[in-house]
């Protein structure tokens, strides 16, 4: 699983953090989650939400991922789990005379490439005034 987007610390485990009209809610997929007022998102059985407030947060960060091909950066722009390929997309211009890239956009170029070839890393980006306590 390639994680990225936002999520929280909260009762020492790790949630999606979601917002809907400045309000946050904590997602789930465990079931066991119900027993931790988690209730289905829009009755959703499989999909289960919380509504939390940021002070009942231990910690919250964005996780952007990336990737290092030939001493470049590439943002993860997207994974099919069908083909097994993720899409890198990077807007430095020197790429393309070492690595062999598509254009993709105005000034960047993207590359797609088995998931198995490459090594993702993660930055960890502290949200919602979180100083990154647990980096």
């Amino acid at each position: 699983m390639i994680r990225k987007g936002r999520f929280a610390l909260w009762g020492s485990k790790e949630f999606e953090l979601v917002s809907y009209q400045r309000q946050y809610y904590l997602q789930s997929e465990d079931p066991l989650d119900l027993e931790n007022g988690f209730v289905g998102k829009n009755g959703d059985k499989q999909v289960f939400i919380k509504s939390v407030s940021v002070r009942e947060l231990e910690d919250a960060y964005e996780i952007v991922p990336y990737a290092m091909i030939a001493g470049y950066r590439f943002a993860v722009e997207g994974y099919n789990e069908k083909t097994g390929k993720v899409a890198l997309v990077t807007n430095n211009p020197f790429v393309k005379e070492k690595i062999e890239v598509s254009a993709y956009g105005k000034f960047e170029y993207i590359i797609k490439i088995s998931l198995d070839e490459i090594r993702l890393e993660e930055d960890r980006v502290p949200i919602l005034g979180f100083e990154g306590l647990y980096t």
